[in-house]
């Protein structure tokens, strides 16, 4: 019997029902109480008639008195038609148990991941207006008007538009690429992520910063190569790699990661090679005093310290570990190395945790001395620096001007008629200065020039030729001939960023890297590339 057959009989008892109701029989006057007379009837004709005033009393509206009108109405003569079925495919992924075959246990994180494979490929068209509030979205807690609203969006978002979202439907989406649900390679999955970066990261903030945090947890566990998103993180790598970068990417860096934004300085408006030119200059200045007279990385003090602790992969995400890891560690930039160990993640960070304050006190107080410099309108308050630093950095901008003043100083050219003047004058007071033969007194005989003092330091054009840094060619050199490369550990520098930049700048050389990092951080020159290395030295 069909649902509308059952309904119809139903209402149709229902009717019955009504028509055969009996109404309920007047209840007996109670007996007069005793000692009471009792009441005398009067006469019918005596009963007291309602008076035309007390019938004009009565209220329209009341239930003794009504205005409405009741018409003919149909009493829900098509039931079926404000319920919308619920497709097959999503009925069936609620009855998944998420029962786990790699352990033989029961999960939400396995429930996601069975029920998300069963319906990678799903697709709907639920165009009704549906608020999902969901902080931590997944297929069991969502309602089935709002999981039909999600694939919804989700169909389209995958044949390339843009719809309207929702901050639960685009943490879900990112679940499923974590998962690699709807993906058949990493690689494809972490492209993914960054086209949702891309498109969604600006109109939500928290999704963005979700984004930022799973990406690298993303690549360190499928061993991609890494792709920079955070421009605060490539701003790091720019400070800590200035050499390799221009004065005015070093520029840029620094006001990323600074309170004070120096780009939007007047000064720096009017002259931006200038001011970059001489930025670079008092941050390499800085360097150097940093390492010779405090014994600390300038780069750390203004970047943070190296540090090592637990991380929690894909935090805050639905994650199903599925594939076992094997121990070891993972390079993922010159800033960040994840490490892998009997089950538990480590995060080494070389930058971390940048302090815009003191970067803004550097940029703020170069400032104020270089528009002093320059007699520039419009004076600034220099920023608060440790005890020396202002001194380093007025030093470095003087000498980068008395520098400046050696290389366009005027070159004085002669043609051959003014050198033969010149010859020939420089002859006649020669003559002129001589004295006869015999007005010349004895002289002693002329003492022996003093032997030149040995010089150990190198000429320039001793140094090899090489894109490395001084710190870099240093570490190579040592790794090459065996010497200690403790004195560079002593001036604060950082091995295994000194490591990759050697790696780096000689992979065309090579094609391949050259120096490793042990586990106790200890740069090893691989033994294959020995002789290719004191030879490229030699050379």
């Amino acid at each position: 019997m069909s649902m509308m057959s059952i309904l119809k009989k139903l209402f149709r008892a229902a009717g019955e029902a009504y028509l055969d109701e009996k109404l309920p029989a007047t209840r007996p006057r109670k007996p007069a109480a005793s000692g009471r007379k009792p009441a005398v009837k009067k006469p019918a004709s005596a009963a007291k008639k309602p008076s035309s005033q007390t019938a004009n009393r009565r209220k329209t509206g009341t239930a003794s008195h009504s205005a409405t009108v009741y018409s003919d109405q149909s009493i829900l003569s098509n039931p079926m038609a404000k319920f919308t079925p619920v497709p097959q495919q999503l009925r069936q992924m609620r009855t998944l148990s998420g029962y786990n075959n790699l352990d033989g246990t029961r999960s939400m994180e396995s429930l996601f991941y069975q029920q998300g494979k069963f319906m990678e490929q799903y697709t709907d068209e639920y165009f009704e207006p549906v608020q999902c509030g969901r902080a931590v979205p997944m297929y069991y807690n969502m309602k089935d008007n709002e999981l039909r609203a999600y694939f919804t969006w989700r169909t389209l978002y995958r044949q390339g538009a843009l719809p309207q979202a929702q901050n639960a439907f685009l943490l879900l989406y990112a679940y499923e690429i974590l998962n690699l649900i709807g993906f058949s390679a990493p690689e494809q999955a972490y492209d993914a992520l960054g086209n949702l970066l891309r498109d969604y990261g600006e109109q939500f903030p928290s999704v963005r910063k979700s984004l930022l945090r799973w990406m690298p947890d993303f690549a360190a566990y499928y061993h991609l190569p890494y792709r920079l998103e955070d421009e605060k993180e490539a701003a790091e790598i720019t400070v800590l790699r200035h050499s390799s970068h221009t004065a005015e990417e070093l520029l840029l860096a620094l006001d990323m990661l600074s309170k004070y934004h120096i780009k939007d300085s007047k000064l720096y408006l009017a002259e931006k090679e200038k001011v970059s030119e001489l930025l670079k200059a008092v941050y390499q200045a800085m360097l150097l005093h940093y390492a010779e007279k405090k014994n600390q990385s300038y780069s750390a003090y203004l970047l943070g310290e190296q540090k090592r602790e637990q991380h929690m992969m894909f935090e805050g995400a639905v994650f199903c570990y599925r594939t076992p890891q094997p121990d070891g560690s993972y390079r993922l930039s010159p800033l960040c190395v994840y490490h892998f160990c009997k089950g538990q993640w480590a995060k080494e960070t070389f930058c971390s945790a940048p302090h815009p304050d003191r970067v803004a006190a550097l940029l703020r107080t170069f400032d104020s001395m270089l528009r002093e410099r320059l007699n520039f309108k419009g004076k600034l308050k220099p920023g608060d620096l440790p005890e020396g630093d202002a001194d380093v950095i007025r030093q470095a901008i003087d000498a980068w001007f008395e520098e400046q003043a050696r290389r366009n100083a005027p070159v004085i050219t002669l043609n051959e008629d003014e050198l033969a003047a010149i010859r020939k004058a420089a002859e006649h007071t020669t003559d002129m200065l001589t004295l006869p033969e015999d007005e010349i007194a004895e002289t002693a005989a002329p003492a022996a020039e003093p032997e030149p003092e040995d010089d150990d330091e190198p000429d320039d054009s001793e140094i090899p030729d090489l894109p490395l840094s001084a710190p870099a060619m240093a570490l190579l050199i040592c790794l090459a001939t065996g010497e200690s490369y403790q004195p560079l550990v002593d001036a604060g520098q950082m091995l295994s960023v000194l490591a990759d930049e050697i790696n780096e700048n000689l992979y065309d050389n090579f094609g391949d890297t050259i120096i490793e990092m042990q586990d106790d951080e200890t740069p090893v020159l691989i033994e294959d590339y020995l002789d290719d290395v004191k030879g490229m030295l030699e050379t």
